[in-house]
């Protein structure tokens, strides 16, 4: 089956900068190393838009980069503004086992968030927790929140604070 490849975000181009629209979904982390040591603070943001609110597709994940770690914990609803470049890169397995078929396909992301705000709370006293400091406290910040979630499908607390 054809992967579902986001037409209207390649339509845009990499040449330029352009102003995005997006409603927060849930944080998460990604591991960045294969012994699943380090792990990186991401979120998930739905209902990504231009500036003409077109949809340009439906999600996509980023990495907690300073500028949305400063808006503090957002509350799923929040609407958030950003800056970015919309960039191709490679999805699917790209590992060595040869078990696992190695099906990759062209994709496309916004790279390089910048200017990010948050433009509509959606919380009635918009108030935001902040983040602890550094990423393994942050990634076991994001553990504590989706906890439930996360032992269901067995995956284990990313980090312990004596690393």
């Amino acid at each position: 089956m054809e992967p579902k490849i986001r037409i209207n975000l390649k339509e845009k181009g990499g040449n330029d900068r352009f102003c995005f629209s997006a409603k927060f979904e849930k944080y998460g982390f990604k591991y960045t190393d294969r012994s699943k040591t380090h792990a990186q603070p991401t979120l998930l943001l739905k209902d990504v838009m231009d500036e003409e609110r077109n949809l340009l597709t439906d999600h996509l994940w980023f990495n907690l980069t300073k500028g949305f770690k400063n808006l503090g914990i957002l509350h799923v609803g929040d609407v958030l503004r950003f800056n970015g470049r919309v960039k191709s890169y490679q999805k699917g397995y790209q590992g060595h086992q040869p078990e696992i078929s190695r099906t990759l396909t062209i994709d496309y992301k916004i790279d390089r968030p910048t200017k990010v705000q948050l433009k509509d709370c959606c919380n009635d006293q918009k108030i935001h927790q902040t983040f602890l400091g550094e990423n393994w406290q942050v990634c076991n910040q994001i553990y504590d929140m989706y906890q439930a979630d996360y032992q269901s499908r067995g995956i284990p607390v990313p980090y312990s604070s004596y690393f």
